[in-house]
C-alpha cells in the first residue's frame, strides 16, 4: 500500500538531462513529492507552479513534462512542485484522486485541526516549498472532475489575477467557499487554479501546455487586456447530506439515496434552464442533497426540487465540475453552480 512521507525530492539538471521521453515513465521515476527548480534570464524573479495535488487530474504534469523535455530558458525562475505523485502512481496509474485510506490533499491547506497527519504534513510541504523563493505568481494546475470546457478560480479578481487568468482561458469562477484548497492561501502574490478541462481530453492537456508556455516566456506576465474574460461570482456548493449516496444511470437505482441522470456531465457546459430534469429521488421525502453557499446557508430549496420522485431545477442554473465518478461525488461533491445575482432575486 502506498503511503505519503514528509521527505522532499529534488530533480537535478543531470537528472533533467535523461529525463523519460514519454509521461508515464516520468511519473514512475518519481519518489514522492519532488521540485524541479529551472533557472531564468531574469534570476531575480520566481513563478511557480503546482500540479498533481490530484492523481488523477494529468493536464498539469504533462503539460510540465513537455516543458522540461523542451529544454527552453524560461524568463523567470521556475519552481515545479509534483505535489502527490503517489495517488497517480496508484493503478491505474492517474485514475486515483489520493491514495488509498488517505484524504484530499487539497482540503488541507488550511486545516489546522488535522496537523501531524500525513495529508497535512504533504500540505505544509507544498506551501513552504512555495513560500521559500517569494514568487512573484503561483499557477495550480488541475482537471475538472467530469468532462468540461477549462475555467479558473480564484478568491480574487484583482487586475494581476485576471491577468493569469487570460493566459490559460476566458472563465473565472469568484469564490468565497472556503474548502482548503491552495489557492485560498495567502502567499503574497496572485495564485488562481486552473480546471484545464476534462482528465481524458486532448483540449486540457493543450490549454495547460500553451497557459503555461505563456506563464514561463513572457517577460510581464501583468500587461494583458482583461476585458473579454468571463467572471463568474457567488458558487454554490452542491453536496450529499450526511451518509447519503448516489448513483448515475438512465433510470432509477434502487441501491441508492438518489440516482442521477447518466448524461448529467454534459450539463457542464451550458447554462442549465429552469425545470431541467437532473435525477431521482424519494418521493415525498425532503432531498438529501444540500447547496452550501459562501455564508455557509443551505439554499436547497431556492434551487431544486423533489416532484414526485423527480428533482427539477428551479431556477436557470450553471453547473460546473458535474460528476459521475461516484467516489469524488460521494467523498467530496456532487457539483457547483454560480449565480450572478443574490439568491432572492432569482426565485422572486
Amino acid at each position: 500500500m502506498t503511503h505519503l512521507h514528509d521527505k522532499v525530492y529534488k530533480l537535478e539538471a543531470d537528472q533533467l538531462a535523461e529525463l523519460p521521453k514519454r509521461a508515464l515513465p516520468f511519473l514512475k521515476s518519481l519518489r514522492g513529492l519532488t521540485v524541479v527548480d529551472i533557472s531564468g534570464k531574469d534570476s531575480s524573479r520566481w513563478r511557480v507552479v503546482t500540479t498533481l495535488i490530484h492523481g488523477n487530474e494529468p493536464s498539469g504534469f504533462i503539460a510540465c513534462h513537455l516543458w522540461l523535455l523542451s529544454k527552453e530558458i524560461p524568463s523567470t525562475n521556475i519552481r515545479v512542485i509534483f505535489c502527490n505523485p503517489e495517488a497517480a502512481q496508484t493503478k491505474p496509474y492517474f485514475t486515483n484522486r489520493y491514495v488509498e485510506n488517505s484524504e484530499d490533499l487539497n482540503r488541507f491547506f488550511n486545516r489546522n485541526h488535522s496537523k501531524g497527519s500525513a495529508v497535512s504534513i504533504r500540505a505544509e510541504r507544498i506551501m513552504s516549498l512555495i513560500h521559500e523563493v517569494s514568487p512573484e505568481a503561483i499557477v495550480d494546475l488541475h482537471n475538472t472532475s467530469g468532462n468540461s470546457p477549462a475555467f479558473a478560480v480564484s478568491v480574487s479578481e484583482s487586475q494581476a489575477h485576471k491577468q493569469l487568468v487570460k493566459l490559460f482561458t476566458e472563465s473565472l469562477i469568484l469564490t468565497q467557499l472556503n474548502v482548503g484548497a491552495v489557492m485560498e492561501q495567502d502567499f503574497n502574490a496572485p495564485i488562481v487554479t486552473i480546471e484545464c478541462g476534462g482528465a481524458t481530453e486532448n483540449s486540457s492537456h493543450e490549454v495547460a501546455a500553451s497557459g503555461l508556455y505563456h506563464f514561463f516566456n513572457l517577460e510581464n506576465l501583468f500587461a494583458s487586456d482583461v476585458s473579454s474574460l468571463q467572471v463568474r461570482r457567488h458558487p454554490i456548493r452542491i453536496e450529499l447530506t450526511d451518509d447519503a449516496s448516489v448513483g448515475f444511470a438512465h433510470h432509477r437505482l434502487s441501491t441508492t439515496d438518489i440516482t442521477l441522470r447518466a448524461d448529467i456531465e454534459s450539463l457542464n457546459r451550458d447554462l442549465t434552464p429552469k425545470e431541467e430534469f437532473i435525477g431521482w429521488c424519494e418521493p415525498d421525502e425532503p432531498l438529501v442533497i444540500q447547496a452550501i453557499d459562501d455564508q455557509g446557508l443551505n439554499q436547497i430549496e431556492n434551487f431544486f426540487e423533489n416532484r414526485n420522485g423527480c428533482i427539477f431545477t428551479k431556477v436557470e442554473l450553471q453547473l460546473f465540475m458535474v460528476t459521475t465518478v461516484p467516489e469524488i461525488a460521494t467523498r467530496d461533491c456532487l457539483f457547483y453552480t454560480t449565480l450572478d445575482k443574490p439568491v432572492q432575486q432569482l426565485v422572486n
